[in-house]
Parts: C-alpha cells; sequence; structure tokens
C-alpha cells in the first residue's frame, strides 16, 4: 500500500505539471498565429490600399518642361531694420532680401545702385503699419511693390523676383 500512495502521487504530480506544458504551449501556438495573421493583414493592407499604383501600360507620364537655368543671378541686400508706423513706435521690422536677376551684367549693374535700392525699400517699409506688416496678403503686396520700384530703378535691366531671406518683427 505504501507503493500504492507513491505511485497515485507521481500520477498526480505529472497530471498536474502536463496541463501546464500543454497551456504555455497552446499560448506559444496562438501568438505565434496572432502574429502571422497581424503581419499578413498588415501586407494586404498595405499592397491594396497605400503602394503606388503601377502605371498603365501606353499612358505616358505628363512632366512639365522646367527651364535649365530655374534660378537667376542673386544678389543679398544688408539686413534692414525699420521702425513702422506706429502711433506708439514702439514696432521694429527686421527684413532680408534677395534680388533675384537675369545675367551676372546685370547683377555688376545692380550691385553699383545698392544705395537708390536700400532707400527705396526704407522709404517704404517706414510708411507700413504693423497691421499691413503681419498679414500673408500684406508680405505679397509689399514684395510686389517693391519689385515695381526695383524694376523702375533699375532700368534697363530687371528684377525677376524677390524673396525674403528674414522677415522678423517686433
Amino acid at each position: 500500500m505504501a507503493d500504492e500512495p507513491d505511485a497515485k502521487g507521481a500520477e498526480g504530480a505529472e497530471g498536474v505539471e502536463e496541463p501546464k506544458k500543454k497551456s504555455k504551449m497552446l499560448l506559444f501556438i496562438i501568438l505565434g498565429v496572432v502574429i502571422v495573421l497581424l503581419g499578413g493583414g498588415g501586407f494586404f493592407a498595405y499592397t491594396k490600399f497605400l503602394a503606388p499604383k503601377p502605371a498603365e501600360e501606353g499612358a505616358e507620364e505628363i512632366v512639365p518642361e522646367i527651364p535649365q537655368d530655374i534660378v537667376g543671378e542673386m544678389l543679398m541686400l544688408e539686413p534692414f531694420v525699420v521702425n513702422l508706423s506706429d502711433p506708439k513706435g514702439k514696432r521694429y521690422l527686421k527684413l532680408k532680401i534677395g534680388l533675384e536677376l537675369e545675367t551676372i551684367e546685370s547683377l555688376e549693374r545692380v550691385d553699383k545702385a545698392r544705395a537708390k535700392l536700400r532707400d527705396l525699400v526704407i522709404v517704404m517699409l517706414t510708411s507700413l503699419t504693423f497691421d499691413e506688416v503681419m498679414t500673408p496678403e500684406g508680405k505679397v503686396q509689399i514684395r510686389d511693390e517693391l519689385l515695381e520700384r526695383f524694376n523702375q530703378a533699375t532700368k534697363p535691366d530687371r528684377v525677376k523676383a524677390i524673396y525674403f531671406t528674414e522677415f522678423v518683427v517686433q
């Protein structure tokens, strides 16, 4: 009889340990299946919804023609710090301007007129108010007005574009 309790105890211990091993093994199998399903679902979603669609045969992609010299010659003016037209006189504008010109020759001629261009900018900017300067429309208007004034001052040379490289209002 002494042998019987040991045999039952051993069988009971084995019976208890076996479900633990099966439950761990079952957990790993389920986890592996879930990972595979998630990976497959992610791949499916990417290929159906996110991947770029291949071009149809015979359909040619229309690419606009870009001129070879996109950017002309650049002339950077020294920074401007001016008082804005404010009743209290406490608003300042710091501005850096880059001018795009067509040729090197026009760059050299316009470079000689720097003092004239700086005067035009200072006179125009000091007549502006804080509200005119802070809106995006105001900045576009300033750029257009300066471009017109620069082109009048630098005739026969032409300023193609004006770029604000720094625009700080305080």
